[in-house]
């Protein structure tokens, strides 16, 4: 009886101007942005939405040059309108025109209505499940380490001045699998918590904390996801507000908070039952699918640093250069001699990097036939330029190359450098250090 008498105050209440304003504001914003979710949030759903990205990919490049001078490309399909790039700051800006113009005339034409309670708890439920759907994608895949690379042969031989600031991040990020597990996991709590309505705040205040990291990351170390994590971290915000006045109470006051009166989204009993299946079933498809995606971006894109995949794996010095059966000696002046070769890669293709005297660094795509002894070079800039080398290991440790590369006859002897001389890869955790 008190819950029944509780419900009808909450939807009795009458809102302040203001307030009903920024919810229709909010409402319009944050339902464009999200739409079509959760039907492109699974691979058997997306050809059902596909027409709609198709139009978006017709309307926001040409919005973008007609309203606001800017030039739009279509790059990554499905995900542009979220992207740091001229599509993605035109379809905010195009949000935004929209949501201004319907909250006004919303406001003008509707006067009657005291408040949007129950509208609102619709806008936070879908927006908890959308926001839960982020938190698994990011969270998994740091739970099963795919997002960030270890710390491999070819980024222990960069310089750091040679690194973008954000591969610095990714190194960074990339060199504790502890630590990227922690973050890992501390998402995927909050979206656990954001699945059930008693304990959205809770999970709000976790994603809060979470994608306040992201952001601050994204935009110190220029990573290109700076418009979507701080939507993410807005709707985490969004979320946390309706306990604002128990939380100010509770951590800056000292006051007793009262439990929280939540609306009934539906009152009839079938319907009822219908709408909490219709959940369970929306709440553990995201979370499977966010475990799922995981598996398989490790299988495919996690590295596994090995001889066995990667044949030839390390880093090699050049110990003596032979271009057209001449010695050619290591001046800093040459562009043809190489320095060094990196041979790096994962379970899915191999990269390979050589620096020449000048201190320039060529990347290639490398296949390695470890039966037939033989290395192909595929050029990452330009697919047409292709290298064949016959090779020999003396020692385990040197490496002979011989092939013809850019019109030359080539053979190098090459010494395999310890990675243990990289300190970053020698030392390990150490309790006491003296």
């Amino acid at each position: 009886m008190n819950r029944i008498m509780n419900s009808h105050a909450v939807t009795g209440t009458s809102w302040y101007p203001l307030k009903r304003i920024l919810f229709r504001f909010c409402f319009v914003y944050f339902l464009i942005y999200c739409f079509p979710f959760p039907f492109d949030a699974f691979d058997f759903t997306k050809p059902v939405v596909r027409p709609f990205y198709n139009f978006l990919d017709k309307f926001v490049p040409y919005i973008a040059g007609k309203w606001f001078h800017l030039h739009a490309v279509v790059a990554f399909p499905m995900f542009d309108k979220l992207d740091d790039s001229n599509y993605g700051l035109a379809f905010c800006y195009l949000n935004l025109f929209i949501s201004t113009i319907v909250s006004v005339a919303w406001s003008l034409l509707d006067r009657k209505h005291r408040n949007y309670e129950k509208r609102y708890q619709w806008l936070r439920l879908y927006l908890r499940y959308f926001l839960a759907a982020y938190l698994f994608g990011y969270g998994f895949v740091k739970v099963f380490p795919s997002q960030f690379q270890a710390i491999s042969a070819s980024r222990l031989s960069s310089l750091v001045g040679e690194q973008s600031p954000m591969l610095l991040a990714w190194n960074f990020m990339g060199y504790s699998t502890v630590m990227m597990r922690i973050n890992g996991l501390a998402e995927v709590t909050a979206g656990l918590l954001l699945l059930f309505r008693r304990t959205t705040t809770i999970g709000a205040i976790l994603s809060a904390s979470v994608f306040s990291f992201v952001v601050m990351m994204d935009f110190c170390f220029n990573v290109p996801v700076r418009l979507l994590a701080s939507h993410l971290l807005i709707i985490s915000i969004f979320l946390m507000l309706e306990d604002r006045r128990k939380l100010t109470n509770v951590f800056f006051l000292n006051r007793p908070a009262n439990a929280t009166v939540y609306l009934p989204l539906v009152t009839q009993a079938i319907r009822k039952k219908v709408f909490w299946v219709m959940q369970a079933i929306l709440a553990v498809s995201i979370l499977c699918s966010g475990i799922l995606s995981a598996l398989k971006a490790e299988k495919e894109y996690g590295w596994n640093i090995n001889e066995k995949a990667v044949p030839l794996y390390g880093v090699y010095n050049t110990i003596y250069f032979v271009r057209n059966k001449d010695t050619i000696l290591p001046l800093e002046t040459d562009t043809l001699r190489w320095k060094q070769l990196v041979i790096d890669g994962g379970n899915w293709q191999q990269s390979g990097i050589i620096r020449l005297g000048t201190g320039k660094k060529l990347f290639y795509n490398i296949k390695t036939d470890t039966i037939k002894k033989i290395i192909t070079l595929q050029s990452q800039a330009d697919t047409t330029e292709s290298y064949l080398f016959h090779y020999s290991l003396h020692n385990n440790n040197d490496l002979v190359l011989k092939g013809i590369y850019k019109r030359d006859s080539i053979e190098t002897l090459m010494n395999k450098y310890d990675l243990n001389n990289y300190l970053l890869h020698r030392e390990k955790f150490k309790w006491i250090t003296e």
